[in-house]
């Protein structure tokens, strides 16, 4: 049986996070126009959710690699006996010739939902609704981040990562968000939770804090071109997301499979 890798929990920086979160990311986030200038009291709730999550922000990240035993009509087999369910994945990987899928777990953290829950009940919802947003770019930001990262080592060798894809997107079942815990060793919480750091997976397979995020990304060894945020969103089958930096499109769908921008 080909190996698997450990568990391996990552370090990301409040700071570095917060200053990765650029502006146009933010106005998207907050429902604003792409070209509309920050002012004003905008300006202000936006630096201070930044210089916030900076000080306070507490974000967690793991990863684990699993090798590929097949991929069928309806999902990708991995060699520990688990399936994901998603003929999306196993498409991508049959497409790019993966041999292996990158299991990722992120989280902004604790501390920032409490916060967002503290501002709201304390009659602050301008601050409230900004940390919320910034939190909400954080959490993409740390998916960037992280599986960058990844990438980069598992260049050495020879390999490169897939864009991510989440359980309850397309055709992803919102079921195997128990598996992907699973795969990550994720242990029971009491109250029919399963925790990994500061995440919990309830049994209806929401996460706790809100501001987190389960994916799987295949890993090639064949070179493709690199992808950009945009050419993800067009390749996204969330339909009703109303946060796109770009229109679905279908024909580019099929062929969204560069690897993540470091």
């Amino acid at each position: 049986m080909a190996r698997s890798d450990s568990v391996r929990e990552l370090r990301p920086q409040a700071a570095e996070l917060a200053a990765a979160v650029t502006e146009r990311e933010l106005l998207r986030l907050l429902g604003l126009p792409r070209g509309r200038a920050l002012e004003g009291e905008l300006r202000e709730r936006a630096d201070g959710a930044r210089a916030w999550f900076q000080v306070h922000g507490r974000p967690f990240a793991a990863a684990r690699k699993v090798e590929v035993r097949d991929l069928t009509a309806t999902g990708v087999l991995l060699t520990d006996g688990s399936e994901l369910r998603s003929s999306r994945l196993a498409e991508v990987l049959r497409a790019t010739r993966g041999h292996a899928v990158l299991v990722l777990a992120v989280s902004a953290g604790r501390e920032v939902a409490a916060e967002v829950a503290r501002a709201w009940a304390e009659d602050r919802p301008d601050e409230a609704y900004f940390l919320d947003r910034f939190a909400t770019a954080v959490t993409e930001a740390l998916v960037q981040l992280a599986s960058g990262a990844e990438c980069r080592s598992a260049s050495e060798a020879g390999e490169t990562l897939l864009p991510p894809h989440s359980p309850g997107c397309g055709d992803f079942a919102l079921g195997d968000q128990h598996r992907l815990m699973a795969l990550l060793g994720g242990r029971p919480a009491g109250a029919e939770r399963v925790a990994l750091g500061p995440i919990e997976l309830l049994s209806s397979g929401a996460l706790d804090p809100a501001h987190s995020l389960l994916a799987a990304l295949g890993v090639t060894r064949h070179a493709l071109p690199t992808t950009t945020p945009e050419a993800l969103c067009r390749g996204c089958e969330l339909e009703p997301c109303g946060f796109r930096r770009a229109p679905r499109s279908v024909a580019s769908a099929s062929h969204a499979t560069g690897p993540v921008s470091a």
